[in-house]
């Protein structure tokens, strides 16, 4: 099963034999297929799911064992397919529940959010088949073996949600312990190369790359350290404080101004102290930064033409495809000579070196937050040999690219091996 095409077939048999609706996603995140019930493909908020399915980046995990997330309370597996130890497309099951929930089905943070669109959410709660835990993980097995060749031991912590963290033992106290565990953990108080990433989208007004970003990545408390011990309420304030600050910094980067960024701060601030709930605190947040992150793309879009604007949006969304100066001049509506000369006056670089500056900048996340080999991340972004990517990259960087990942990454995401 180490083709796309094959992923597609494959990904219609399973659907057909299980009744579980499975997509199967390009390493790129474009979904090649998808299999759904009618009721849910139907259904105002399916839109949402597929965004979701289709947003994270699989290539984050190169886990040797099927994966289990969840996203709005909704469960979802997946396997990564390999070709010659590359991701070849990933296979998503989901989405699916282990449980009907009592009642309307809905806890209060939902049906505030969604009180105009309540019937719709409900029926898309209750179209979603019902999986116990137990079979899910032996779907998870199954394809897991039909698509790598190699079992996994079930005792293996298996179908753990991603990225495990070690537990904090009871024993654990006063601050050396804590700094111990920390140190074992590879936590740091803040995960720098994931707020590297996220202020520079809001830097460059990305809204939809900031979407996929954020619905990602599935973080705990302890990844971001704790600021109030006694009351986690107090904590999560304390923290979306200061990343609101960033955020502010980031978008004065950007291109908004000043006045209208510190005000905004103030009163994004002002909102998150009074909130009662950790749920209310998450909402303000999510609010505060894509309201940023709109204001910059604004402020952004005032500096550029419709038809350059339409090129900055096809290169943002098709870094891991094929970019070309036709595919973009036909997007635009212009000859290729005319949208070379207006992209270079008004975005100061030529079409070709911004594409190539964009691609350095992917790399560079995915050189922080995976282990993934440096020719597999050239070969992805479009770089015809892992040499010329070394040259393009040190020539923007300074460095070369396995430099740079020593200087700035992380322990690597990789799942713990049984």
């Amino acid at each position: 099963m180490n083709k796309l095409e094959q992923l597609r077939e494959f990904g219609r048999l399973l659907y057909d034999a299980l009744q579980v609706p499975v997509f199967i996603v390009h390493p790129g995140r474009k979904i090649e297929a998808e299999h759904a019930p009618a009721a849910l493909r139907t259904n105002p908020f399916f839109a949402a799911v597929r965004d979701q399915v289709a947003g994270a980046e699989y290539a984050l995990v190169a886990a040797d064992q099927p994966i289990r997330f969840t996203r709005s309370r909704l469960q979802y597996l997946f396997v990564n397919a390999l070709d010659d130890e590359r991701l070849a497309g990933t296979i998503v099951l989901g989405p699916f529940a282990q449980e009907r929930d009592a009642g309307d089905g809905l806890d209060e943070g939902l049906a505030a959010l969604h009180a105009g669109n309540r019937r719709q959410l409900l029926e898309l709660y209750e179209a979603v088949p019902l999986l116990e835990p137990e079979r899910a993980a032996a779907i998870g097995l199954m394809v897991h073996f039909a698509v790598r060749r190699t079992p996994v031991d079930p005792a293996a912590g298996l179908l753990a949600e991603a990225p495990l963290q070690e537990p904090a033992s009871a024993e654990r106290r006063g601050a050396e312990a804590e700094l111990s565990r920390s140190r074992r953990s590879g936590l740091q108080h803040a995960n720098l190369p994931h707020e590297r990433v996220l202020l520079h989208y809001v830097r460059t007004g990305e809204k939809e790359r900031m979407r996929a970003f954020v619905m990602e990545f599935i973080v705990g408390e302890e990844e971001f350290g704790v600021l109030a011990r006694r009351s986690r309420l107090r904590s999560e304030k304390n923290l979306m404080i200061t990343g609101i600050a960033l955020i502010c910094r980031a978008a004065i980067e950007g291109g908004l101004p000043e006045e209208t960024a510190f005000t905004l701060s103030d009163y994004y601030i002002q909102q998150l102290e009074d909130q009662p709930s950790l749920q209310e605190v998450g909402a303000v947040m999510t609010k505060a930064l894509f309201d940023f992150v709109d204001r910059v793309a604004q402020e952004r879009r005032g500096r550029f033409s419709p038809a350059v604007q339409d090129c900055l949006h096809e290169i943002a969304s098709g870094l891991y495809g094929e970019l070309t100066l036709p595919r973009l001049a036909e997007r635009a509506h212009l000859s290729p000579n005319y949208l070379s000369g207006l992209f270079r006056q008004e975005v100061g670089l030529t079409i070709s070196a911004y594409i190539q500056r964009e691609r350095i900048e992917e790399a560079k996340k995915l050189l922080s937050l995976t282990d993934y080999p440096v020719a597999d991340i050239a070969a992805w972004l479009s770089f015809h040999d892992q040499s010329y990517f070394i040259k393009v990259f040190k020539k923007w960087e300074g460095q070369t690219p396995r430099a740079y990942r020593r200087a700035e990454r992380r322990p690597a995401r990789r799942l713990p091996q049984a």
